[in-house]
Order: C-alpha cells, then sequence, then structure tokens
C-alpha cells in the first residue's frame, strides 16, 4: 500500500462496463477493483446475477480501480427523475456530464486501468459527444424474464427504467466504426465465471487475474469443474450512497450462485414490460461471446455457399426479419399435432 502512494500519477485507461439494473454489475466490478480483507479472499470473485455484482470481480485487480457510477448524478440532474436518495446523491456527487468525464473517468492515477460501471440510461445527452469513442467499452446483459421480479422494490419498471434499448444504441454506435464491444450475459458468468471473465480480458486486451476469482476450493466432480467463489458479506467501501436501496442481495451473498433451477413465478402485471424488451435482449444476446454450451445451439453452423446469405431477410407471416429470427411459432398450427404431416400426405 505503501509503495502505491509513492508512485506518481499517470494516464489511466478507462474501461466503460455498461448494464442493466439487476445484472450482476456490482459483482464483475469488485472484481476488478484490489479490496483485500484476508490473504484468503485476495483470491477470487462473485458474480451472482445483478448489475452491481459483476462490479465486485473487477475489485480485485492489483491493476484496476474502480468507480461505481459516476454519471449517476448528471443522470438525476438531466432527467429530473425522482429517486429515494437523490437529494443525497446530487450534494455528494458532481452532476456536470463534462466535469465528470474530464475530472472524475479520466483524470491520472496510479493504477494502470479504471472500471467504470455505468446503467445504460445514464448515458444522457449532455456528455461530451466523444464518449464513446474513448476508452474501451464492454455490456453486460440480462435476460428481463430474471430481472423484472425485482427490479420494483425500488422504482416502477418500465422499457425505459431497464435500459434496454440504450444498450442496443450503445452497442451500435462503436460497430458503425467497426469495433464492436464485447458483450457478456449475466447467465454465462453464473454458469462458467472463470471462461467467460478470461473471454472477455482477452475481448478488452488486458491480462486477467486471477484474483478476479475468489476460488475457495475446486474439485473435481463426474469430470466437471465446480467452484465455490467466495468475499465477505457486508458493504464494501466502494460502494455508492445507492447500495442501501439497490445492493442488499449483493451485500448478503459470499459468492457465487448457481442459476436458479426453479426460478419464482413471473409477475404478470410486468408481462406488457417483458414482451417490450425482449426483442432488445435477444438482439444483443446473438452478439455475446459464447464460452460454454448455455447459448449455443446444439445444432452445428450451418454451410452457406454464399457467404452473403448469412444476412439475408424473410417474411415470416407479415413481418421482415432477419435470418436468426426467421422461425414459426409453436402456436402455428403447422407443427402441431402433425398437420402438416396429414395435409402432404391428403394431396
Amino acid at each position: 500500500m505503501e509503495e502505491l502512494k509513492n508512485q506518481a500519477e499517470a494516464e489511466v485507461e478507462a474501461i466503460h462496463l455498461w448494464a442493466t439494473p439487476r445484472s450482476l454489475s456490482t459483482s464483475l466490478m469488485y472484481s476488478f477493483a484490489h479490496v483485500p480483507s484476508s490473504l484468503f479472499n485476495i483470491i477470487f470473485w462473485l458474480l451472482k446475477g445483478l448489475v452491481w455484482d459483476c462490479f465486485y470481480s473487477f475489485a480485485h485487480r492489483d491493476d484496476t480501480e474502480v468507480l461505481d457510477e459516476p454519471l449517476y448524478a448528471t443522470f438525476l440532474q438531466v432527467t429530473g427523475s425522482d429517486r429515494p436518495y437523490r437529494e443525497e446523491v446530487l450534494s455528494k456527487m458532481e452532476p456536470d456530464g463534462n466535469k465528470v468525464v474530464r475530472d472524475i473517468i479520466y483524470r491520472p492515477g496510479r493504477k494502470k486501468y479504471r472500471l467504470c460501471k455505468h446503467i445504460a440510461k445514464q448515458r444522457v445527452p449532455e456528455l461530451p459527444s466523444d464518449f464513446m469513442k474513448e476508452g474501451k467499452h464492454f455490456l453486460l446483459i440480462r435476460n428481463p424474464l430474471d430481472i423484472l421480479a425485482s427490479f420494483d422494490k425500488v422504482v416502477p419498471p418500465s422499457l425505459a427504467e431497464l435500459g434496454l434499448a440504450e444498450m442496443v444504441t450503445i452497442y451500435s454506435e462503436p460497430s458503425q466504426l467497426g469495433q464492436p464491444p464485447p458483450i457478456v450475459d449475466a447467465a454465462e458468468l453464473q454458469l462458467d465465471p472463470e471462461a467467460t471473465l478470461s473471454g472477455l480480458c482477452e475481448d478488452l486486451d488486458i491480462p486477467f487475474q486471477p484474483t478476479m476469482l475468489n476460488l475457495a476450493f475446486l474439485f473435481m466432480k463426474s469430470f466437471q469443474r465446480n467452484f465455490l467463489l467466495r468475499w465477505e458479506a457486508g458493504p464494501k467501501a466502494i460502494d455508492a450512497v445507492w447500495a442501501p436501496w439497490w445492493y442488499e442481495t449483493a451485500h448478503k451473498s459470499t459468492g457465487f450462485q448457481p442459476p436458479t433451477k426453479y426460478p419464482v413465478p413471473f409477475p404478470m402485471s410486468l408481462y406488457d414490460v417483458l414482451e417490450q424488451s425482449l426483442p432488445f435482449y435477444n438482439f444483443l444476446r446473438r452478439h455475446v461471446r459464447q464460452t460454454s454450451s448455455l447459448l449455443k445451439s446444439p445444432l452445428p453452423e450451418p454451410d452457406l455457399p454464399v457467404p452473403e446469405n448469412k444476412k439475408l431477410l424473410a417474411w415470416v407471416g407479415d413481418q421482415i426479419v432477419p435470418r436468426e429470427s426467421a422461425k414459426v411459432s409453436v402456436f402455428n398450427s403447422v407443427v402441431q399435432g402433425g398437420d402438416s404431416v396429414w395435409e402432404g400426405l391428403r394431396v
């Protein structure tokens, strides 16, 4: 620690994590920042499926400092959004977006990297026009089916509050410049955190550090690796002022939890928001770096004699859709009860 204090400040490379609420981002943030409390739990990280969970994992790197939503006050001031902690955030954080970018996100530092966790809706028009062209960016997504059930504990859920439409925009802008940002699905992190994090570091062109994974023990069972990933429960020094409202689940956790086998019933009052959100999530999921079998099709990629056909559009019913979405509904009678076979035989 004394050695770090004596280091001269220098230019820092910013890494921007863009996420939706409740998508594991806090745990990933923690894994990138070096916040040791004992030699044992320095070693690895947690990630359990909420935006803040992803943040924790970055907090365990010795070459990275982290910023927890530095644009939050800017978002509150520009949009006028109401939050129970609104006044406290505005009094303790800089609301001027240009000053945040210049004096906080890109200020000199003593570590090589600075991870900045952002919620997608915090990217407001008042930010510098070249903000997305600076630093490195990656996206963390989560199925809205898993987000919405617990989202309304602080604010009523809506398409705008989830920010999935803005996530598509955040992905599209650098993609148009030929630099599509990596996308990580929270389900992949839960299923295989080591492969997912090491793949992410490769995409970001930064070295992977095992300290991002708080490895309590590793054992072999049925030829599969099973990890118990741990850290101490409770608040962290890098938490922001809104942590008591949003980080309750993350603070109770002490390690990775596997995906719930039997999820809680989805509240049908949120069906409309789910229906609006899924197309954006599905679009982003098609661009996820696939590190495990979770998101991979069991079928091999088809051989395309004409490579250009990979990006064709097709009419299905009364819609024109991209190749990946050219499918027939399971509710179509053609695929039910052998109707198509019967019709073929009759002819």
